[in-house]
């Protein structure tokens, strides 16, 4: 199954540590991730130092997996083009034209 999640509770930073990451990392998964969309201050991941999105930018390389994070939250908190390299920045029209390209079966909001 080819799945495609969106990150947008407070929450997503334990659900990425102490799940998803160590999976992925392991291959041990189950399912085939497609991509992965963040919302609002999980944003935050993926400026430089940040060790999750330290791991996921180099997990999406290895793995084949987009990552985009919303562009209006990213410009909200003043961090627009500062994300880690390979990090895109966009919003549903981009996700929705990745999802597709990836054959995304699954979408799970977290």
């Amino acid at each position: 199954m080819k799945v495609l999640y969106i990150f947008k509770s407070s929450d997503s930073s334990t659900i990425l540590e102490k799940m998803i990451i160590p999976q992925l990392e392991k291959e041990t998964h189950g399912a085939e991730v497609v991509g992965l969309f963040f919302f609002a201050d999980n944003v935050y991941f993926f400026l430089p130092e940040n060790p999750i999105g330290e791991k996921l930018s180099r997990l999406s390389v290895k793995l084949k997996f987009f990552v985009l994070c919303c562009d209006y939250c990213c410009e909200q908190r003043g961090i627009s083009g500062r994300l880690y390299p390979g990090i895109e920045e966009g919003c549903f029209p981009d996700v929705y034209k990745l999802a597709e390209e990836k054959g995304a079966q699954q979408v799970i909001t977290l």
